[in-house]
């Protein structure tokens, strides 16, 4: 499996994983629009532009994951220090934390092997010096 078909999958279940959330901790209210796109727009966009195979895509994977992962910590802080949140909340918020983190690796992975730090391979290589003798 490609790492673009890696990353795209974590993507999927990262907006799987928000619309669990969300249905386990009764969810009634409407979303600020701000995190409808956070949550399912941006994930949607970035696995569409991760297949359409645009370059810039997984860096913007990683920025995504970055931010995601600092999300889930501060989250999780915040859930053990008040007490405020159940198992079932620091568990889906521990799978939420391993997938960001993994799509930052893999992201970060696709991204120094997508050849954007190698020379074109069009150039032919330098021929041997010539020697004298």
């Amino acid at each position: 499996m490609t790492t673009r078909r890696i990353t795209s999958l974590l993507l999927a279940i990262l907006m799987a994983q928000a619309a669990a959330s969300r249905a386990l901790t009764g969810g009634e209210a409407a979303l600020p629009v701000i995190w409808v796109v956070f949550l399912y727009a941006l994930p949607l966009a970035l696995i569409l532009g991760l297949q359409g195979r645009a370059r810039w895509t997984v860096l913007a994977c990683v920025m995504y994951g970055t931010v995601g992962l600092a999300l889930d910590i501060s989250t999780a802080v915040q859930d053990l220090t008040h007490q405020t949140a159940g198992p079932a909340s620091l568990v889906l918020g521990a799978v939420s934390g391993l997938a960001n983190f993994l799509l930052i690796v893999f992201g970060g992975r696709e991204f120094l092997d997508a050849g954007l730090w190698s020379p074109p391979a069009d150039r032919p290589p330098n021929p041997p010096p010539h020697r004298t003798a």
